[in-house]
């Protein structure tokens, strides 16, 4: 045999292009919308059951879907639901139920099993789905680039 690495170099290789299955093994580059200054994108909640226009608020730390989202998966937040403190802009906190969602995609990342506030985020802007934060975006290197409208995923090595 001329290689005799190379059927291990394929085995090494082949275990490390695995991906895990809550981050994607490839840059993912997603189209966003933009009004003033609040980026919006779109994203599928529970395996594509719905979509949801969310803002992309890399200030927060956690993802928070609206009531009418969970309403239309036919998820309802349980009366015990385990319940966290958020801060919202201006400093104010706000304790908040949390559920769990089976899965969050942007684009090809995903997003499995964790748990998502439950909070209206503006009542009269029923289009507005939630926001989607650090529980999702501290996976990537995020760069948004408002001038070809397009959010840019890079996975952080661990």
């Amino acid at each position: 045999m001329r290689w005799p690495w190379l059927g291990l170099l394929v085995v090494v290789i082949g275990c490390a292009s695995t991906p895990r299955e809550t981050e994607p093994f490839r840059v993912v580059e997603v189209p966003i919308q933009l009004i003033g200054n609040i980026v919006f994108v779109a994203a599928t909640v529970n395996e594509g059951r719905s979509s949801a226009l969310l803002i992309v608020d890399t200030g927060a730390d956690w993802t928070i879907l609206t009531p009418r989202l969970l309403s239309r998966l036919g998820i309802v937040v349980p009366a015990d639901a385990r319940k966290r403190k958020i801060r919202l802009i201006g400093g104010q906190t706000l304790d908040v139920p949390f559920v769990k969602i089976a899965t969050i995609r942007v684009g090809e990342a995903t997003m499995k099993d964790r748990e998502v506030g439950v909070y209206e985020i503006d009542p009269e802007a029923p289009v507005i789905d939630g926001l989607l934060g650090g529980d999702f975006l501290q996976r990537f290197r995020v760069t948004l680039d408002r001038t070809a409208k397009q959010m840019r995923l890079a996975p952080l090595a661990r």
